[in-house]
């Protein structure tokens, strides 16, 4: 049994690690007031009620109601240009990706940043989605000669993991939805997938393993993390990219990694530019910076609240 010097010692590592992310939180909370000053300057109106439901300034029913103002008749949501970064979204579009899907995309990974997965909005998307599933249970271009395209079965993989990631984390989806999406998931996936693959496939499996379930699931989530750490260190993903992965799967660790809470919350400070927002070098200017910046400041605040567990 553990001892008394056993607690003690227990004791002092959480008050020692409490003491190290007392100024990394200070830190955080000036970024993200930078972060809202460059979001107000640079963002649409939607962004901007997005930012200050994000800090709590204003009832997250009014983000769920506003974003509920962009959906189509047939539940599927204009595009939002609000969650990916500039140059990826328009490389979904390039690729084949349909308006519709691609605005329903944006729309539910909105609603599961705020919780709002159980919206009426979410049950309409989730409809949506089921009519227009292509007969191998995946999401994506449509089939034709854009199929054979160089890319395009790489986009098809990262929109069908991160949707069916995300129909995991509602209550709306039927289970022959997400059975056929997972068919498709399986057929694709190896290890070898995800260690050459990139950010995007990495991404999509994860998403996918982490919030369905799978017989598959252990195995391939521990292939993930190291992954997801290995590509972090080499530098290969950014504190944020690594963030989104995370936070896609509902957790702040996956199996297999070791990346801290003290080391990410710190590298993503310093990935703040000067002028508060975040991707400096994204090519389609300030306001494809908006998504990423939002995307930065929900990272930061998922760290400082599980900072206790660093």
């Amino acid at each position: 049994m553990p001892g008394k010097s056993d607690s003690n010692d227990r004791h002092a590592g959480s008050e020692s690690a409490e003491l190290r992310m007392e100024p990394l939180r200070r830190r955080a909370a000036t970024a993200l007031e930078r972060g809202l000053t460059f979001v107000e300057a640079h963002g649409n109106p939607f962004s901007r009620l997005r930012v200050q439901v994000l800090l709590e300034a204003v009832p997250p029913d009014r983000g769920i109601d506003a974003l509920s103002a962009r959906q189509n008749r047939d539940g599927s949501f204009v595009r939002l240009g609000q969650v990916l970064p500039g140059a990826l979204e328009a490389d979904l579009a390039a690729a084949g990706v349909p308006d519709p899907l691609l605005g329903t995309f944006e729309a539910l990974r909105i609603l599961s940043d705020q919780r709002g997965l159980h919206a009426a909005a979410a049950e309409k998307a989730v409809d949506f989605l089921a009519s227009v599933q292509q007969e191998d249970g995946s999401w994506g271009p449509e089939p034709g000669d854009r199929a054979a395209e160089e890319g395009v079965e790489g986009v098809r993989l990262f929109v069908t993991g991160c949707l069916t990631g995300l129909l995991g984390g509602t209550r709306f989806a039927r289970p022959q939805l997400l059975e056929s999406a997972g068919r498709y998931l399986a057929a694709e996936w190896k290890p070898e997938r995800i260690v050459t693959g990139g950010w995007a496939d990495l991404a999509a499996f994860a998403s996918y393993f982490a919030n369905v379930p799978s017989d598959a699931s252990e195995a391939a989530l521990e292939w993930c993390g190291r992954e997801l750490e290995r590509g972090f260190r080499a530098g290969h993903f950014d504190a944020r990219e690594t963030l989104r992965v995370l936070r896609s799967c509902n957790v702040m660790a996956l199996p297999g990694a070791s990346l801290g809470i003290q080391e990410l919350l710190s590298t993503l400070l310093g990935e703040q530019d000067e002028d508060g927002g975040f991707a400096a070098e994204e090519p389609t200017g300030s306001a494809g910076r908006v998504g990423p910046t939002l995307d930065a400041m929900l990272g930061l605040l998922a760290l400082c609240r599980h900072g206790s567990g660093a």
